[in-house]
């Protein structure tokens, strides 16, 4: 009975020890909350974001952090990345599926999705009527006949999460996972012209050779991005001047329609973070919106 009683007595102290280091790390986590706040508070240029910025792309500050007896990393490695990169993940990279126009949604799930131009439109118009506020049915969209079926209605309200895009007619699983890293609900809901990644520029509706050309812009000399030669346009309203040399005269007008649309930027206001918290005996992951 005594070994039985001094048995169970150990196993309890463990279990306590593990929950207090689990609670440890917890604190720590929400420690690196706070602290990639302040470093996003001391940009130097707020209102212009980009990937070489010390927020998206900083070992130094966010490999490894040492805080009240533990350490802690800010992850912004993406799917199909190789090199480890620290820092945060802007929303404003991601097209908003609350703000999108329609062709831009069509050329998002043509150019990564696989989807012919008929299915992309159809999906797409279902898209728009499902967060618009009236009943009326876009040509190619879908209204609440449409989902009779399926036993529920068109939402007619904005979207809460990207998971929601499954309820929406046409959005299969699958066709869900090719979308899921590329659109967003969070932020301005105005896609950053610095930050978005190559598939996500495909949206815009420019040539190739358009695209080519912001990219070499945007990329710098080693046409990498987010190392310390990127450039970024400090402002929608002048792009012609910034890249008059890289981008054609027809591609140009595409992206002055989009910014007279305001569904263009050139910074952000939402980030996303991966967080391993550690201390001496507990690791904790965490993922949390800024």
């Amino acid at each position: 009975f005594a070994s039985s009683v001094g048995s169970q007595g150990l196993f309890a102290v463990d279990l306590s020890e593990r929950l207090t280091e689990q609670l440890r790390a917890g604190f720590l986590a929400r420690g690196a909350v706070q602290y990639a706040a302040a470093v996003v508070a001391m940009d130097p240029e707020p209102g212009i974001d980009g990937l070489h910025e010390e927020w998206s792309n900083s070992a130094g500050r966010f490999a490894d952090v040492r805080l009240a007896g533990g350490t802690f990393r800010v992850i912004a490695t993406e799917a199909g990345e190789v090199q480890a990169r620290y820092g945060l993940m802007d929303e404003e990279r991601r097209l908003s599926v609350n703000a999108a126009p329609a062709d831009m949604l069509e050329a998002l799930l043509e150019a990564t999705a696989g989807a012919t131009p008929e299915e992309a439109a159809a999906i797409a118009g279902a898209i728009v009527d499902w967060r618009d506020e009236g009943s009326d049915k876009s040509p190619q969209g879908a209204e609440d006949f449409d989902y009779q079926l399926l036993s529920y209605e068109c939402k007619d309200g904005p979207f809460e999460n990207v998971e929601e895009l499954l309820l929406v007619k046409g959005v299969t699983p699958e066709l869900y996972q090719q979308l899921e890293g590329l659109v967003t609900v969070h932020g301005s809901g105005r896609l950053n012209l610095n930050t978005a990644p190559p598939p996500v520029l495909g949206a815009l509706g420019l040539t190739a050779l358009g695209l080519d050309g912001f990219w070499l812009f945007r990329a710098g000399e080693d046409n990498t991005a987010g190392t310390a030669d990127d450039r970024s346009l400090v402002s929608v309203n002048g792009l012609s001047s910034e890249l008059g040399a890289f981008v054609p005269v027809e591609d140009l007008a595409r992206l002055e329609a989009l910014v007279r649309d305001h569904v263009l930027s050139v910074d952000s206001t939402a980030y996303r973070m991966r967080i391993e918290a550690q201390t001496d005996a507990c690791l904790t992951n965490m993922d949390r919106l800024l």
